[in-house]
């Protein structure tokens, strides 16, 4: 809690004055008290994010330990705050950038683990991965959520627009590497490739490979995607 205040003391008067304000116009709506303890305890907390007290997406165990609170409660504080404050896009943009960072691989042709410490960003993957008939396995931990390759690469290819789709799709069969019918079969294909170039598949290694090829795609870098897939072919 002293971590708390110290930062708080760093902060400019106009910056603590806002804050309280806000504070006090919430407390009063629409009469004096009225709002519940839960509902104000969530409102504080979103202040302090937007004081930059706490990261817009802090790790659980930061706010048990500052604010000597159960986990439960934290991941309630996590999953309120990011639920009032984020649109369905910034969660798509928050989401593909985890998708370009797995952070644990195992059998890269089988299954990839991302880690997602907010669990209200969690729920919205498991619902993106039920419109495309995909499940996730929930039993490793509340924060590393475990795909099949077939889950993620759908959920990957999923953001990449169609345009983007048929140049890529263009590009792979021009350089004689693409047979499978679908771009999520030849990725599948591709990602075991790349694991069989590395020795360690368990390590940090593996995911920055992954992240050097899929990244690229992401962001629709045609000329880098045709330089990383020609050396990985060739």
């Amino acid at each position: 809690m002293n971590a708390i205040l110290t930062k708080l003391n760093e902060l400019s008067s106009d910056d603590i004055k806002e804050t309280f304000i806000e504070l006090i116009a919430e407390y009063m709506n629409p009469a004096y008290g009225s709002i519940s303890k839960r509902d104000f305890d969530i409102l504080l907390f979103i202040q302090l994010q937007k004081l930059e007290v706490f990261k817009k997406n802090p790790e659980i165990y930061d706010l048990v330990a500052e604010l000597r609170i159960t986990r439960s409660k934290a991941r309630n504080l996590l999953y309120e705050s990011k639920l009032r404050q984020t649109s369905k896009e910034e969660l798509d943009d928050e989401l593909k950038e985890h998708l370009l960072n797995p952070i644990l691989l195992k059998g890269i042709d089988k299954q990839i683990s991302i880690e997602i410490g907010n669990p209200f960003l969690a729920d919205h993957l498991k619902s993106k991965l039920k419109e495309l008939n995909h499940i996730t396995d929930g039993s490793f931990s509340s924060e590393i959520v475990k795909l099949t390759t077939e889950a993620y690469l759908a959920l990957f290819t999923s953001y990449l627009p169609d345009e983007s789709t048929t140049k890529l799709k263009k590009l792979f069969v021009e350089l004689g590497v693409m047979t499978e019918a679908s771009l999520t079969g030849f990725l599948k294909g591709a990602l075991k490739k790349i694991g069989s170039k590395i020795a360690d598949e368990t390590g940090e290694h593996v995911a920055d490979s992954v992240f050097e090829y899929l990244m690229p795609i992401m962001k629709g870098d045609i000329g880098l995607v045709r330089e990383k897939f020609e050396k990985l072919y060739s």
